[in-house]
């Protein structure tokens, strides 16, 4: 049997023969690499379980070689982002798709990150909306290894995150002021400001991200722009002259 139809051939024996069979099982595939290795190449939404829990993600199957788990799309400010509470970005919020703005969630991202040993984080940005910017229609990326977050009870720490500088590829990250700033952070929202200073979350809209007195990258802070430049909300600092 397989899949609740029968297969091969089908004969008739003596009742007092013994006869063996060989079923085969769907392995059950724990991230979009998976799929891709199985032959699935189209992007959209797959079916993984990863130590025993059931997850739907939105798998990438053309950029870089395929097999990604897309865990944050954001597209416009139709979403606030920074103000979800805590629950929303533990479970997960808005629609999955190419040209939509969604959260898989947190504890969907603790379970992805601890299953294996080097899970390759990619970041890709595309457009600066900052006034009189040198490349209003740039695009920035980069890769991030060892990623990993803890558990809830850790207020899910971004418990490791590394750029490898000798073989650094992307053009996102050119000094310190990155993402792995955040690394050792709890994660904090509207509702759980784990933040030393909770005014980067209220008053300068960070929350939804691993803060510790702010962050140099909160790619789900406010998205609409400040005019005031020390109120920088979702944004990715870079010293490279962008």
């Amino acid at each position: 049997l397989r899949d609740g139809h029968i297969t091969g051939d089908r004969s008739t024996t003596d009742c007092d023969e013994e006869k063996c069979f060989v079923c085969e099982t769907r392995v059950a595939m724990s991230d979009c690499a998976d799929w891709y290795e199985a032959g699935y190449k189209k992007d959209g939404e797959y079916r993984i379980i990863v130590k025993g829990k059931p997850y739907t993600v939105y798998c990438d199957m053309h950029t870089a070689g395929g097999g990604w788990v897309v865990f944050q799309r954001r597209i416009d400010g139709s979403d606030s982002f920074w103000d979800h509470n805590w629950t929303e970005y533990r479970n997960g919020f808005g629609k999955m798709g190419l040209n939509s703005n969604f959260w898989l969630g947190n504890e969907a991202l603790y379970q992805l990150t601890n299953k294996d040993s080097d899970v390759i984080l990619r970041v890709e940005m595309r457009g600066d909306r900052t006034p009189k910017a040198k490349n209003p229609n740039g695009y920035w990326w980069n890769h991030y290894f060892k990623f990993r977050v803890g558990p809830e009870e850790t207020n899910y720490t971004l418990e490791r995150l590394r750029l490898d500088w000798k073989h650094n590829e992307g053009n996102a990250s050119t000094a310190w002021y990155d993402i792995t700033y955040s690394v050792g952070a709890k994660f904090s929202t509207i509702d759980r400001i784990n933040d030393p200073r909770p005014n980067c979350v209220t008053e300068y809209r960070m929350g939804g991200w691993w803060l510790r007195y702010c962050a140099l990258a909160t790619l789900n802070g406010a998205y609409e722009l400040s005019k005031d430049p020390s109120r920088e909300y979702g944004r990715f600092s870079s010293f490279s002259n962008l």
